[in-house]
């Protein structure tokens, strides 16, 4: 084993600890499962050791998902964009003819899918699957977070209490029969417009997960100071499991959550020519700092960090008269405004702003019985394969 670390030309032979938790654990997936091979040791160490599965999915870049329809409009996929080499992974795919393939939440690897008229939540490094029963009739999923203290991952979701229609959530415990009550959001969220506009949000402004607490989007509220920045936030704390309100350091349609490297929330605020990067420094007295303000040449159809130390960002943006089968993706840098690189679609993208950073930890949930592997009969794995993305030629000089 050490002359296979050493490389066997007679040289200085790394120590195969080294190996595995500096070189091993920055390897992505596939490269990596193939290494199983290599010994008998590598391949417990790379199957079953949750130390070194946790460091390895650390180490795993933390990749913003699309959702594409092909040109002939046969297939939708969700694939996870490396901007560092302009791939698209693919994570899944159904045939366009079935229902709609949406991601509704993810984290640690994790995501819930909405796929063939059900709920389930997958793991595409493992290509593991398992249905969400308890939750079929939600009226939205909110997020999917862990809660450290008990290891296990859990589901906020929101149901419409059917006498009075107000909005009332509750917590689901992934792989357990439990589904509990936590309560309705403060006023004004709870009813009405506010509670509606919540829930048509959900797909284009997801709450955000950061610092285990769950953001919405800011929101117009009516009342107040008049200019809609009065408590315009809901916050829902993981480990109380209340309801908070928090106030946003701007207001409009152009406000873009996300959750920064370290954990902190941060928030993109964009206005015509340029954005800026505002971070949340307490929670607890409403304390904002504005980190940094990019200057953008394009419009902005959608924006996402990139979540590098530059700041760089990703701007999506239509294609002249070809609207929405025409559209390019920008790399931006956060130094200057800058253009890196853009990358030209000619069928539907969509950024689903959720992320997947691959994991190859074990789930007890997905080997629960009926879970193993998960419902071949309706793929949503078969086939896949990396995409190369055009790069555009001529995009330095737009």
């Amino acid at each position: 084993m050490a002359e296979a670390a050493g490389g066997g030309g007679g040289g200085a032979l790394l120590p195969e600890d080294l190996v595995i938790s500096e070189i091993l654990t920055r390897l992505p997936v596939k490269p990596l499962l193939r290494c199983r091979a290599v010994c008998r040791s590598w391949r417990r160490r790379l199957t079953s050791d949750a130390k070194f599965l946790l460091a390895h999915h650390r180490r795993q870049p933390s990749l913003p998902l699309l959702t594409t329809l092909g040109r002939d409009r046969h297939e939708k996929r969700i694939d996870a964009l490396d901007h560092r080499t302009g791939e698209r992974h693919p994570v899944g795919r159904i045939a366009a003819s079935e229902d709609d393939l949406h991601v509704l939440a993810s984290c640690d690897g994790l995501i819930i899918l909405h796929a063939y008229g059900g709920l389930e939540i997958c793991n595409p490094a493992t290509r593991q699957r398992a249905p969400l029963k308890l939750l079929h009739g939600a009226d939205y999923i909110a997020a999917l977070y862990p809660h450290r203290p008990s290891g296990s991952h859990r589901v906020l979701c929101c149901f419409e209490r059917g006498e009075d229609g107000h909005a009332v959530y509750h917590v689901h415990i992934v792989g357990s029969g439990e589904l509990r009550c936590v309560g309705e959001p403060p006023g004004p969220w709870a009813s009405g417009d506010l509670a509606v506009a919540v829930s048509t949000m959900r797909f284009v402004h997801p709450p955000v997960l950061a610092d285990g607490r769950i953001y919405w989007p800011p929101l117009m509220l009516s009342g107040g100071n008049g200019e809609g920045k009065e408590n315009n936030m809901l916050v829902f704390d993981t480990m109380s499991e209340s309801f908070q309100h928090l106030l946003s350091p701007g207001d409009g349609p152009s406000l873009q959550l996300f959750e920064m490297n370290n954990g902190a929330l941060g928030l993109y605020h964009c206005r015509g020519k340029s954005t800026d990067l505002w971070v949340l420094k307490d929670h607890q007295s409403w304390s904002w700092s504005l980190n940094s303000r990019i200057k953008l040449d394009v419009p902005v159809f959608s924006l996402l960090p990139v979540l590098g130390p530059e700041g760089d960002v990703l701007v999506l943006s239509n294609r002249g008269e070809s609207g929405m089968l025409g559209r390019y993706l920008h790399h931006i840098s956060g130094a200057n405004g800058s253009l890196l690189a853009r990358y030209e679609w000619s069928g539907y993208l969509r950024l689903t702003k959720h992320r997947l950073k691959e994991s190859l930890v074990r789930h007890d949930f997905f080997l629960m019985q009926g879970n193993a592997g998960g419902m071949d009969e309706k793929p949503l794995f078969d086939g896949l394969s990396t995409v190369v993305t055009l790069r555009d030629d001529n995009s330095e000089s737009h």
